[in-house]
């Protein structure tokens, strides 16, 4: 039987992404908590990582981490890529970059390679910036 949550036409209200044919990260499939759901403890995967519900714990990938709009996280956060459009209450680690829209509100210190904050965006806390790769600055140069 299908998992609903992450079928081909899914959508979670609010937020920019969709699932569908180009869902797999490279690094593994997508894993997503639904916005019914609330999870309680440390969530680890490979491949991308999309919460729309509620964690309560660590989340962590090698890949991309979305907080979706309407979904939120009390813990630490950590991921290649990431990208809050909900609540975060806890601190984030964006290996290569970290992204927080102005539907988010992030209560907690952050750290990144690259940052951007949306105007309207609540950021309460420290960035610190990671040291840039060789990679990262030919891109920021461009």
């Amino acid at each position: 039987m299908a998992n609903p949550a992450i079928a081909a036409d899914s959508q979670v209200s609010g937020s920019k992404f969709t699932l569908g044919a180009g869902a797999t990260a490279a690094k593994g499939a997508v894993t997503v908590v639904g916005p019914e759901a609330t999870f309680r403890g440390d969530l680890k995967a490979r491949g991308d990582i999309v919460i729309a519900g509620t964690i309560e714990g660590e989340v962590a990938s090698d890949a991309r981490v979305t907080i979706a709009a309407g979904g939120s996280v009390v813990g630490r956060l950590t991921g290649a890529e990431v990208l809050i459009e909900g609540r975060l209450q806890g601190d984030a680690t964006g290996t290569k970059s970290l992204s927080i829209a102005k539907s988010a509100e992030v209560r907690g210190d952050v750290s990144t390679g690259i940052i951007t904050i949306e105007p309207g965006a609540t950021f309460v806390g420290r960035c610190s910036m990671l040291e840039a790769t060789p990679q990262q600055t030919i891109a920021t140069k461009s």
